[in-house]
């Protein structure tokens, strides 16, 4: 067993990707192709989103080589690892910031039929797009790696062969692959379960620091695996890699803090709105109540004014005069007058 730096770490990762050879053989071995030319496009390695979440994402510009029919191709590869179940948002935008990006394409010259002239189009790479993700998809998905390709069929169902470099579908769509830690294979067989498994985080030595991990260098005896061991291990004895390492955990130690905050604040103020809204809901049910009580309220006024004028009636009838009839039901002449209509 070596003990090596744990390569989820967002440094220890940077530093094994910064490395050519070690970047040609993991991401080849997760496409399945052989990288002839590699190069780093970007320098984004960590991004914190809006929500305070962190992707690690890589865009790499390479050439690759199809192991069966040799043909060559420059391609994007987006490579990013992430550990929040909910970022699938941020992939998709990030994405589309590839789709839009004109370095995602190569310049191709053309000749005008039947003339000398010459003229240029933007020819768009195919776009690989790679995730890590430290979470498992759910059941039924459990799986090391997932490949999606994409598939078109005529109106029957039937599946059309269309040429891999074809420029319409190779330019509108890209291929997909998703690596899930927690389901990476305890005994890998295949090569490049060997190789993802320097990710397998049950190689953990110390579960409260999970800095460092034990890998078996003889897990695999391909000069691949060992490669990715080789940089490991110089990153692990590298001195200037601890310090970085210990900023990145109180960088990690400060996010968990923010986004627990967060989440605490965030249930204050759903239990706020929960309260305001119990109030109102409480204020309404009092204030339909009141309005039903004002409705009694004035049905029985009626009531008892309809009683009322029949009651004057019935004694002006009995020819009994309006000003005895006042006194007898103690209510002013004038009321009385206007019900008999005098």
């Amino acid at each position: 067993m070596v003990k090596v730096y744990n390569p989820i770490y967002d440094t220890v990762f940077k530093y094994l990707m910064e490395d050519d050879k070690a970047a040609k053989v993991l991401l080849g071995s997760i496409l399945d192709k052989k990288i002839k030319v590699l190069s780093l496009k970007n320098n984004d390695y960590t991004i914190v989103t809006e929500d305070d979440v962190k992707i690690v994402r890589l865009d790499f510009c390479a050439t690759i080589v199809d192991k069966k029919s040799k043909e060559e191709e420059v391609v994007t590869i987006e490579l990013q690892k992430a550990f929040d179940e909910e970022e699938v948002v941020r992939f998709r935008k990030y994405l589309g910031r590839q789709y839009q990006n004109e370095a995602n394409t190569i310049k191709i010259t053309k000749k005008r039929r039947n003339k000398d002239e010459e003229y240029t189009i933007l020819k768009p790479m195919h776009i690989y797009a790679i995730y890590i993700l430290g979470h498992g998809l759910g059941t039924g998905l459990e799986y090391s790696v997932l490949k999606g390709k994409y598939i078109f069929e005529d109106l029957d169902g039937k599946v059309v062969e269309i040429p891999r470099h074809h420029e319409f579908p190779n330019g509108l769509t890209h291929d997909l692959y998703i690596v899930q830690i927690p389901h990476l294979a305890d005994k890998p067989k295949k090569h490049v379960e060997k190789l993802l498994s320097i990710f397998d985080q049950r190689q953990i030595i110390d579960k409260d620091n999970p800095r460092y991990i034990n890998i078996d260098e003889f897990k695999d005896s391909s000069d691949d695996y060992k490669t990715l061991i080789t940089r490991l291990y110089k990153a692990t004895v590298d001195e200037d890699m601890r310090g970085k390492i210990e900023f990145e955990e109180e960088m990690e130690r400060k996010f968990k803090r923010i986004r627990y905050e967060r989440a605490e604040l965030t249930d204050a103020l759903n239990e706020a709105k929960d309260m305001i809204s119990n109030q109102h809901k409480q204020i309404e049910e009092q204030q339909n109540q009141l309005a039903a009580k004002d409705d009694q309220l004035a049905a029985k006024d009626n009531q008892l004014a309809t009683i009322m004028a029949n009651s004057i009636k019935a004694l002006s009838a009995a020819g009994i005069t309006p000003e005895q009839i006042a006194v007898q039901l103690n209510v002013p002449t004038d009321e009385i007058k206007k019900v008999l209509g005098k």
